[in-house]
């Protein structure tokens, strides 16, 4: 269980060109990334620091992962606002967001500061996971959280991603 809100965050057509502008422009080890990538504060909307947990590109997929932890609310105004920085223009940005009891899941699609999709993808009484955690239903717990995410991030990805390379093609 996270101690705080535990943010997964997907960036869309991210290739080798892109990292490397990124790997140059911001800290890619720690949390003084977030603060490279959007260093205004008055931007980052409710959230005042947050943690860089995982980093990873996917040359093959072209996607840039990183999962993020802050301490009470989802990092919307950060992600919001990076979506129209240098370093992710034009790219899709889907984010998952889970809260500390593991009950509560937000979804998140930006693209050039506009949020184009939000929805709660789970909500039930904490109660619930807490149950399941004690009944060693941790498989099930992975799939009620994981399942929604990637619904979700499938729905976006074939709405923001597929039909802009169709556009693109035609």
């Amino acid at each position: 269980m996270s101690k705080g809100i535990r943010t997964y965050v997907t960036v869309y057509n991210f290739d080798e060109k892109d990292l490397s502008l990124l790997d140059k422009g911001a800290s890619l080890g720690g949390s003084q990334f977030f603060k490279d990538v959007v260093p205004l504060g008055h931007e980052w909307g409710d959230v005042a620091h947050i943690e860089l947990e995982d980093l990873e590109f996917q040359a093959r997929d072209q996607r840039l992962t990183f999962t993020c932890e802050t301490k009470w609310k989802s990092p919307v105004r950060w992600l919001q606002a990076a979506s129209s920085t240098q370093f992710f223009e034009n790219k899709l940005i889907i984010a998952a967001s889970v809260n500390r009891y593991e009950n509560y899941i937000e979804g998140y699609a930006f693209k050039d500061q506009d949020l184009l999709r939000e929805a709660v993808l789970l909500d039930v009484e904490a109660e619930v996971i807490s149950t399941m955690y004690q009944n060693d239903e941790v498989d099930e717990i992975d799939q009620m959280i994981w399942q929604p995410i990637e619904s979700f991030s499938g729905e976006c990805e074939k709405l923001y991603v597929a039909g802009n390379k169709k556009e693109n093609n035609a």
